[in-house]
C-alpha cells in the first residue's frame, strides 16, 4: 500500500469513528454523510479463442472512495466535504493518454475523481476542489472545474470569482487504440450582483477558458488550443405572481489561437486579444409571464448568433433565434395537468437556401380519469428545416417524438395490481446540404409491465415485455426482450434481495438472430442502522448471428461490485 492511499484511508476511518467521538465534542458541533468504499472486478471471455470482436469495456480491477461529511459548528460554520475518486485511471486522461503512474496533480484533477471542499462562514463561502457551478445561462455553469474560489453575499449583494483548471493535457496516442488527446484548458469566472431572493437580481458575469499550447506532448492531431471569453448582464424581478427575466451576453472566441492577432476584429480587451481565427458575437433571452396555483402563461424568445460560444457551454447550438408560448395548468377538479410550450426556431441566414424555420414544441398531458385509470402523453418537436436549394440544399435536421402511456390498477383480496403500456414513437430526418439526399431515423418502442404488490407478503416481483424497432439507412434492428425480477427482504428486513433475469432476442436486417442472455442480483445487507455491506452480481451472454465473421461468436461479460457505507448523523446532545 502507497502512501497516498494509506492516508486517503485514515480519513475514511476518521469520518467512521465520529459517532464515537462526537460525544465528547460541544452541544454545537454536529456532523452527518457517508463514506465508503467499493471494489468491482470484471471479466470477459471471448469465443473463439483469439477473437478480438467485442473489447474489454472496464478495467478488469478497480477500487473507488467516497468520503462526503458535513461538519457543522454552531449555526453559523459549516465545513461540507466531497471526496469522490478511483484507485486507477480508466478515462481519456488514464494509461494511452502516457499515464500511467498518475502524479499528485493528475489525480486530483482527473475528471473521474471529484475532491471539493466548502467551508462557509455566514454569508462567505470558499470553493475548494471540483465544482460545478452556474452563474448564469449564457455565461458558465455546464462544466465541473478544479480549483478555488469564493462565495461572498453580504445582505443583498453577490460577489462570486473562481478559476481552475476544466481539463487537463492528454497526449495524442496513434493506438490502438486511438487517443485524440487534448490541450489542459485553464478558466475563470466573476460575478457582481445585487440580490434580494424572490424580488430581483441584477449581475454582471465574466467566463474565459484559455488552453496551454504545450500541454501535450505530442499535441492533438485534429485539434487547436482555443481561447474564449463572455461578458453577460442578468436581470429579473419579481412583481407579486409576474416574472420578467432577461439576459444580454457578448463573446469572443479564437478557434486557433497559434494564428496572428489581429486589429481588424472587435475584441474583449483587455481580457482577450483577437486573432485572425477569432469571431465575436452576441446573444440574449429574455421571458415574462404570470404564475399562480393552477395555471401558468408566459412568453420567451432567445436569440443566439452564429460566432457566439462560450467555453462554460461547450455544447450550445449557435446561430438561431426560439420563440415560445408556455404554459401550465390544471382542470377537472386537479385531474388534468398539462405543461406545454409551442414556438418557432429560425435561424440566421437570409435571402438563402439555407434559411431555416422549424415549429417547436413539447406537450406532457397527465390525465387520471378515476381511481384506476390514468394516461400520460408527451410530444416532442426541435430542429431546422428549410426549402430545399440547389447546391446548396436547404438544411433539414428535425425531430419529433410522441408517447403515449396508459395506466390501470386495480386491488384484489391479497394484491395491489398494476399495468402498465407505454408506446414511444421517434423521427429523425436529416439532409445533406451538398448533396441533397435525405436520412431518415425511425425508432418504435412498446414496453408492457406488470406489478403486483402483496399486501400480507414481503416480497415483490415484476414481469416486462418489450419490443424495439429501429429503422435506419442500410440497417433495421428489431429487439424483443422479456424479463421479471424479485425482490424480497430477510433477516428482519436486515438483509434486502433482488434478482433479475432478462432475454432478448435481436435481428439486424435479414441476418440470422442474436440471442442475450442477462442475470443480475442485488444483496444489500444493513450490518448497523448506519453501516451497510451491497454488493452487486451480474453476468451477460451474448452470441451473434451470423452478421460478423466468425459466424456464431460469443461472449461471455461478469462484474462483481460489492463494498462499504457508512453513515454518520450526530445530533446535538
Amino acid at each position: 500500500m502507497n502512501r497516498k492511499t494509506a492516508v486517503l484511508l485514515l480519513l475514511i476511518g476518521f469520518a467512521c469513528g465520529n459517532e464515537i467521538t462526537a460525544q465528547t465534542k460541544p452541544k454545537s458541533f454536529s456532523v452527518s454523510g457517508t463514506a465508503g468504499i467499493t471494489y468491482e472486478g470484471y471479466g470477459l471471455s471471448r469465443s473463439p479463442s483469439g477473437w478480438t470482436g467485442y473489447t474489454a469495456r472496464k478495467p478488469w480491477n478497480q477500487v473507488r472512495f467516497n468520503f462526503t461529511p458535513n461538519f457543522k459548528f454552531g449555526k453559523n460554520f459549516s465545513l461540507p466535504f466531497n471526496f469522490n475518486f478511483a484507485a486507477i485511471p480508466t478515462n481519456f486522461a488514464g494509461p494511452y493518454a502516457g499515464i500511467k503512474n498518475q502524479n499528485l496533480g493528475q489525480f486530483i484533477t482527473n475528471p473521474m475523481n471529484n475532491f471539493g471542499v466548502n467551508p462557509k462562514y455566514k454569508w462567505a463561502e470558499l470553493q475548494l476542489g471540483t465544482q460545478y457551478l452556474k452563474y448564469s445561462d449564457l455565461s458558465t455553469g455546464d462544466i465541473g472545474i478544479f480549483g478555488a474560489g469564493i462565495d461572498l453575499r453580504p445582505k443583498t449583494w453577490r460577489f462570486k470569482f473562481f478559476t481552475g483548471i476544466s481539463q487537463d493535457g492528454v497526449n495524442y496516442f496513434a493506438g490502438p487504440p486511438t487517443v485524440t488527446g487534448a490541450y489542459k484548458r485553464k478558466n475563470w469566472m466573476l460575478q457582481i450582483g445585487n440580490e434580494l431572493e424572490g424580488k430581483y437580481l441584477f449581475a454582471v458575469n465574466l467566463a474565459k477558458g484559455k488552453d496551454v499550447p504545450n500541454s501535450s506532448t505530442p499535441p492533438p492531431a485534429t485539434i487547436k488550443p482555443q481561447e474564449g471569453v463572455v461578458i453577460s448582464i442578468v436581470g429579473d424581478v419579481y412583481v407579486e405572481k409576474i416574472y420578467f427575466k432577461a439576459e444580454a451576453a457578448q463573446s469572443t472566441f479564437t478557434k486557433d489561437v497559434t494564428t496572428p492577432t489581429t486589429t481588424l476584429l472587435r475584441g474583449l480587451k483587455p481580457f482577450i486579444d483577437p486573432h485572425t481565427s477569432s469571431l465575436t458575437d452576441f446573444a440574449g433571452q429574455v421571458a415574462v409571464g404570470r404564475k399562480s396555483a393552477n395555471f401558468d402563461i408566459g412568453i420567451g424568445a432567445k436569440y443566439i448568433g452564429a460566432g457566439f460560444q462560450t467555453t462554460g457551454y461547450p455544447y450550445l447550438q449557435p446561430d438561431r433565434v426560439d420563440y415560445t408560448l408556455n404554459t401550465r395548468f390544471n382542470a377537472w377538479k386537479k385531474k388534468i395537468n398539462v405543461v406545454a410550450s409551442l414556438g418557432r426556431r429560425v435561424n440566421n441566414v437570409r435571402n438563402t437556401a439555407l434559411k431555416a424555420s422549424q415549429f417547436i414544441g413539447n406537450l406532457n398531458w397527465f390525465t387520471q380519469f378515476n381511481e384506476h385509470w390514468s394516461l400520460n402523453v408527451s410530444y416532442n418537436n426541435f430542429g431546422f428545416q428549410s426549402a430545399s436549394g440547389t447546391n446548396p440544399y436547404g438544411i433539414k435536421n428535425v425531430s419529433n417524438d410522441l408517447g403515449v402511456n396508459p395506466t390501470f390498477t386495480w386491488m384484489g383480496t391479497k394484491i395491489l395490481h398494476l399495468v402498465s403500456f407505454s408506446y414511444n414513437y421517434s423521427k429523425y430526418d436529416e439532409r445533406d446540404v451538398m448533396t441533397g439526399l435525405t436520412t431518415s431515423n425511425n425508432t418504435h418502442t412498446a414496453l408492457l409491465t406488470y406489478v403486483p404488490t402483496y399486501l400480507t407478503k414481503d416480497i415483490s416481483p415484476d414481469f416486462s415485455l418489450l419490443y424495439f424497432y429501429n429503422d435506419v439507412a442500410l440497417a433495421k434492428i428489431s429487439l424483443f426482450t422479456i424479463s421479471s425480477a424479485l425482490k424480497m427482504s430477510a433477516a428482519k428486513k436486515k438483509l434486502q434481495l433482488r434478482g433479475q433475469l432478462q432475454y432478448t432476442l435481436g435481428k439486424l436486417n435479414s441476418f440470422s438472430s442474436n440471442n442475450n442472455l442477462i442475470a443480475s442480483c442485488n444483496i444489500d445487507y444493513k450490518i448497523t442502522k448506519k453501516f451497510s455491506w451491497n454488493t452487486f452480481l451480474t453476468t451477460n451472454y451474448f452470441k451473434y448471428g451470423n452478421e460478423i465473421t466468425p459466424n456464431g461468436a460469443t461472449y461471455l461479460e461478469s462484474i462483481c461490485r460489492t463494498g462499504f457505507q457508512y453513515r454518520f448523523d450526530t445530533k446535538k446532545q
